[in-house]
């Protein structure tokens, strides 16, 4: 389900540092407003009629939402929801992808792609001011409502990938860089083994061999 992307930047892995806490936050919100924004577009679409078909326009958002969860899988509440997944239908891809900051640049790139694709490509904002019309003009309080609803997770979902995407973007750049300017090992747990220096022990000695001397014994002469 994650989408590898490798050979770009330094590589990541394992729980956000201390330093970017704050914007993670910001991303833990941002995820959780897509989960709900693709929750709210799915009860619309069984209200309507037209679940499958809602299900199926909302497969991006439900991708970058499962990124997004695999990124915090470190979180108190976020993990709750990697748990889960990883038990049931994304178990395999809980087995290629450990999850935590090594999903950043996939978050980036998908939240990204989706927005562009959304915004130029499938004419989002006019069927967002479209549907504003419709909501004003409706009959009843059952068909504004449903409109309502629907435009209401449709902007949610844009500004939750934007931001997100774009808070994920200032968080990988400074754990980059901090990667860069501090020495080998400080985003691993147990760091590198560092080479110990060496001891001033006195040169060894050739082992000492016991005193012999030449031709020392007696012996017997020729012709004696």
């Amino acid at each position: 389900m994650v989408i590898p992307i490798g050979g770009m930047g330094v590589p990541l892995m394992g729980p956000p540092p201390a330093s970017v806490a704050p914007k993670f936050k910001i991303i833990k919100y941002c995820v959780l407003g897509m989960f709900g924004c693709t929750c709210g577009e799915l009860l619309v679409g069984a209200m309507i009629g037209k679940l499958f078909s809602m299900l199926a326009s909302s497969l991006n958002l439900i991708l970058n939402t499962i990124i997004g969860i695999f990124l915090l899988r470190d979180d108190p509440l976020i993990g709750r929801m990697y748990a889960f997944l990883a038990r049931t239908c994304c178990g395999p891809c809980s087995e290629q992808c450990q999850g935590g900051i090594g999903c950043l640049m996939s978050f980036i790139i998908c939240n990204a792609i989706t927005v562009f694709i959304d915004i130029l490509l499938g004419g989002e904002i006019s069927l967002i001011i479209q549907n504003f019309k419709v909501m004003l003009n409706a009959v009843d309080f059952y068909e504004a409502f449903i409109y309502w609803a629907n435009l209401v997770c449709t902007v949610g979902a844009l500004v939750a990938q934007i931001v997100g995407s774009v808070y994920a973007w200032l968080a990988y750049k400074e754990i980059r860089d901090s990667g860069v300017t501090s020495s080998g090992g400080d985003w691993s747990s147990g760091g590198y083994p560092q080479a110990s220096a060496p001891r001033d022990d006195p040169p060894s000695q050739p082992p000492r061999q016991a005193n012999f001397t030449a031709f020392a014994g007696s012996g017997n002469r020729l012709g004696n």
